[in-house]
């Protein structure tokens, strides 16, 4: 029992540890920009910056998790983070910012490869759901402690010393490593080494578009909303930081929950759609807020998109094991990792374009709700789709 815990705690340590540094520079984004004097595109061309790199590298490090052990790809997602967290903490210009976001996204490309295929590998189909989404929930733990300690943090110790204790949380989870991941069979390594990769199913390439158009509203909302909140209604820049907590928090139990419920779904292209659709209304609250004022709009918008648009994620990796055979998981996740990535790469630094050029944040919450409702459209053409290929095989 233990076992299982300290594995699931892993899985959710690994997931959280590879944003944490642009989480991080998020929830002290006014401290930031202030000490470095960047502007609100240059802001958002870190985070574009760090999914770039991730987009371009998950292609071929989603082919590594296929090939080394488990424990080895952990150990070096886990260094990766370490090390991106304390270079941003020394930082002292936009370039040494650069390099630290880019080691950070390759460590993020690993992540979610690497953790769907010890899924795959060690947890039987039926039991996967709860664990797939208290793994991917990992990724709102570090956003609610990014958001809720870190700008009080920062007014103790300043943003980089805050930043630095950041780095602690990929130190346990590389310490964690040897006693909570079971070694890799190696006659299933083997062949899977030996193994073609084989064609990768429609379906991967459905969710991996869905994950460019949801990963650019998520990601646009999780970098600018803190600011969002100091700028343009007034609130401080501990009370604003608190926004991203409140994604973060009510993100995780959505995560946690819809993994459950997602495992049993047999159509998930259903709660794709809704869940996108849903969170357009958060990101329409967000637009109300922006044109009104009224910071209780944002905070409905913000609790609103934790819980369908940060849950929409866990759908999307549930349905991807189901499609993908165990020998192309890493492949498929990598596949996939590329879409979500092109889409957190696009999401900031277009929103933040869009927020100087239009000097007020309303085209660029009006951009977020288009990208969501894009989205559940996606979802409900991908299953009309399934249920065409369905009926002509039963034909």
């Amino acid at each position: 029992m233990m076992r299982k815990f300290a594995f699931g705690t892993n899985l959710a340590i690994a997931m959280g540890a590879g944003p944490l540094l642009l989480y991080a520079l998020s929830a002290m984004s006014a401290l930031v920009i202030t000490d470095l004097e960047l502007s609100r595109t240059q802001f958002g061309s870190l985070a574009t910056f760090a999914f770039v790199v991730a987009a371009a590298s998950s292609a071929v490090l989603g082919r590594s998790v296929d090939r080394y052990s488990g424990r080895s790809v952990m150990i070096a997602l886990y260094v990766g983070c370490a090390l991106a967290i304390i270079l941003a903490a020394v930082a002292g210009s936009m370039a040494w910012l650069l390099v630290a976001v880019a080691i950070s996204g390759c460590a993020q490309s690993l992540s979610n490869p690497v953790t769907n295929r010890l899924i795959s590998t060690h947890v039987v189909t039926g039991r996967r759901g709860l664990l797939m989404g208290t793994k991917q929930a990992g990724v709102q733990m570090s956003q609610f402690f990014a958001g809720a300690a870190l700008p009080a943090l920062a007014l103790l110790l300043g943003w980089r010393g805050a930043m630095a204790l950041c780095s602690l949380v990929a130190v346990v989870g590389l310490m964690l490593v040897r006693r909570s991941i079971p070694a890799d069979r190696l006659t299933a390594a083997a062949s899977v080494v030996r193994s073609p990769p084989g064609r990768l199913p429609t379906a991967v390439w459905w969710l991996a578009a869905y994950a460019v158009l949801t990963g650019a509203a998520l990601q646009a909302a999780n970098t600018y909303l803190p600011l969002f909140a100091y700028e343009e209604l007034g609130l401080s820049v501990t009370v604003a930081g608190l926004s991203a907590a409140v994604v973060g928090g009510i993100g995780l139990i959505a995560r946690i929950g819809f993994g459950h419920v997602a495992d049993r779904m047999a159509h998930p292209h259903r709660a794709l759609s809704a869940l996108a659709g849903t969170a357009a209304l958060g990101a329409m609250s967000l637009l109300a807020a922006s044109i009104t004022g009224l910071s209780w709009l944002m905070w409905s918008g913000a609790a609103i998109f934790g819980a369908r648009g940060i849950a929409t994620n866990v759908v999307v990796m549930i349905a991807l094991l189901r499609v993908s055979p165990l020998r192309i998981v890493g492949t498929a996740s990598g596949t996939v990792a590329i879409g979500l990535y092109l889409g957190f790469a696009l999401g900031p630094i277009s929103f933040g374009f869009i927020v100087d050029a239009s000097g007020s944040y309303h085209f660029g919450w009006l951009a977020m709700t288009v990208a969501y409702g894009a989205a559940s459209l996606l979802g409900l053409l991908w299953g009309r789709r399934q249920a065409v290929t369905d009926s002509t095989r039963n034909v």
